[in-house]
């Protein structure tokens, strides 16, 4: 059984936890033996420190299930978090964050959001249009994601991104 101070101890050694091909499966146990702790016995020190310890693309499966922590806390106390997250220089916190975005909607979201849709990265590029279109289904500033998304799909270079940015796009038309 892991304490709290083991727990968060090892979130703390782990900002982020190794790629994907370099993480080995008793550092993920133990990540899953940390998510499902704080499960269990929340702790809002945790937010922050899963918000930065992803470590790759899908953390060997894992890594989407940290989502049910967070979704444990309020707006109040994620929003800061993921503000912080989204400056991490690492793809893998950019890109889960983004999506866990997505359950908060809040208009300080906005323009972060709308910096990775200049990402290299077609994966954020996608997550950071769906967490966008969240935005406009939550009535927040739907005009200024309207001219947002059409500023950028003109630079949007992969062609399945692009056609999902304009799809997107054409349903927030839609729906106003």
């Amino acid at each position: 059984m892991i304490t709290k101070v083991e727990a968060l101890s090892f979130l703390k050694e782990h900002q982020p936890m190794p790629s994907d091909t370099k993480v080995t499966e008793e550092e993920m146990k133990r990540y899953e033996e940390v998510r499902t702790f704080f499960i269990k016995n929340p702790d809002e020190q945790c937010v922050s420190l899963f918000l930065n310890s992803f470590g790759g693309k899908d953390g060997l499966g894992i890594y989407q299930m940290v989502e049910d922590v967070i979704i444990m806390y309020d707006k109040e106390i994620v929003l800061p978090c993921i503000l912080h997250a989204f400056t991490n220089s690492h793809k893998g916190v950019n890109y889960w964050c983004i999506q866990i975005a997505a359950n908060f909607p809040d208009e300080s979201l906005l323009l972060p959001l709308a910096d990775f849709l200049k990402s290299e990265d077609q994966d954020i590029k996608i997550a950071a249009i769906i967490s966008i279109a969240q935005l406009a289904l939550n009535d927040i500033k739907v005009y200024e994601i309207l001219k947002i998304l059409k500023e950028n799909i003109e630079h949007i270079i992969d062609k399945e991104t692009k056609e999902f940015a304009i799809e997107v796009l054409e349903d927030i038309q839609n729906n106003i």
